[in-house]
Order: C-alpha cells, then sequence, then structure tokens
C-alpha cells in the first residue's frame, strides 16, 4: 500500500469516521427518501431498473410528456428560447413534485421526453395555458425579468406537463415544431 494512504488510515479517528460514513450512507439508503418519505417493499422509488449510466431510461414508451410552447412573435435568440425553456421544465418539474408526483415518476421513467412547438402571440398562450388547467394538467408559464432581448413581465414559454402524452396532444397537437 501507498506509505501516505497507510499512515493517514493507522490514523483511529480516519477508520472510524470512515466506518460511520458507511453505516450511515448504507442505513439512510436502504431507509429514506431524499425527502424523508420512507420507501415501502414493492414501491417503484427503489426500482431504477432500465436506467443507463447517464441516468436516463435507454428506452421510453412515449405515454409522458412535456411540451413547451415558445411565442414565436417575440423574436428570441436560440440562446434565449433555450433558456426560457429551461426555466419552464424546472418548474413544471417542481410543480409537479408537489401536485402530481406519480405522474412526474412515470415521466422521469419514460426517458423525461420534451417538444418544443410555436405559436404567434400570447393571447393564444394564454388561451393554451387555459385549456390545460381546464383538463387538469400541469401548466408552467414563464415571465421573463427582462435583463437582456425581452421586456419584463413578457410571457414568453408555457410549460403543459408532464402528463399523459394523449392528454397533452388534445391541448398542443395542432401547433407547430419550434
Amino acid at each position: 500500500m501507498i506509505p501516505i494512504i497507510s499512515d493517514l488510515l493507522a490514523q483511529p479517528g480516519v477508520m472510524v469516521g470512515m466506518g460511520l460514513g458507511v453505516c450511515i450512507g448504507f442505513f439512510m439508503r436502504g431507509s429514506l427518501l431524499g425527502n424523508g418519505e420512507t420507501v415501502e417493499e414493492g414501491d417503484d422509488e427503489d426500482n431504477d431498473g432500465g436506467w443507463d449510466e447517464d441516468g436516463f431510461l435507454a428506452e421510453g414508451s412515449g405515454e409522458y410528456k412535456l411540451v413547451l410552447v415558445v411565442r414565436s412573435d417575440l423574436k428570441m435568440g436560440k440562446g434565449k428560447v433555450a433558456a426560457q425553456c429551461s426555466h419552464a421544465t424546472l418548474k413544471a418539474f417542481k410543480q409537479s413534485q408537489k401536485s402530481c408526483p406519480k405522474i412526474l415518476r412515470k415521466w422521469e421513467l419514460n426517458g423525461q421526453p420534451k417538444v418544443v412547438v410555436k405559436l404567434d402571440d400570447e393571447s393564444q398562450m394564454l388561451d393554451l395555458a387555459g385549456l390545460a388547467r381546464e383538463v387538469g394538467l400541469t401548466v408552467s408559464l414563464i415571465q421573463d425579468a427582462g435583463r437582456t432581448q425581452i421586456a419584463p413581465g413578457s410571457r414568453t414559454v408555457l410549460g403543459v406537463g408532464p402528463g399523459p402524452a394523449d392528454l397533452i396532444d388534445q391541448i398542443t397537437g395542432h401547433l407547430k415544431l419550434y
């Protein structure tokens, strides 16, 4: 063994600390989720079978998705659109954690599919948001802070979902890809 490592491992405090860390990690992983909920046997939460090394499911069924609706009238640059879509995705994820965690989990296990579409103006976006809410879908409406290309408070992107693909398609299926 390398002399520095063997000297370090000979220190009783280091060995005790490593041992405690391994034990605590083992018991925490086996009995708790990151949010403090206990895991019961047979729960989907402790079975990540099918995930690849990057944390994505290799083959999704397409049953769940998130649609990101971008306003084309704002003429945002590609980077701005990417940032606004990222905001909408994160907001949708956080909302779904609270309101529909089982659907969120199904979307995660499905590979987290996201589709980006466009529409012409804010009134169409607000109408679409209302329709999505009426059918019970998660709605994530993003307003820009106005620090770069867009006026403060402009509604830039609407997230619809994550949710069942067939239900989302009823709301957004007529829109063209961005």
